[in-house]
């Protein structure tokens, strides 16, 4: 769980902000990875919907 405060989960992973900076991000891949994660994350349980709102709010983060 992140608190409020937090601007990351752990030092270990990136930032929502930093993921969509990266040259090659795609919202539309990020949402089929949410739907299809790799077998070493959780599955979330999303919709194609809700998938696709977060992958663009990620995306959104870009600036």
């Amino acid at each position: 769980m992140v608190a409020s405060g937090q601007t990351q989960a752990s030092a270990d992973v990136p930032s929502f902000a930093s993921v969509a900076r990266k040259p090659d991000f795609s919202a539309e891949r990020l949402a089929f990875f949410l739907l299809d994660p790799h077998p070493k994350m959780p599955n979330f349980p999303l919709s194609r919907t809700e998938a696709a709102d977060l992958a663009a709010y990620i995306g959104s983060l870009r600036q």
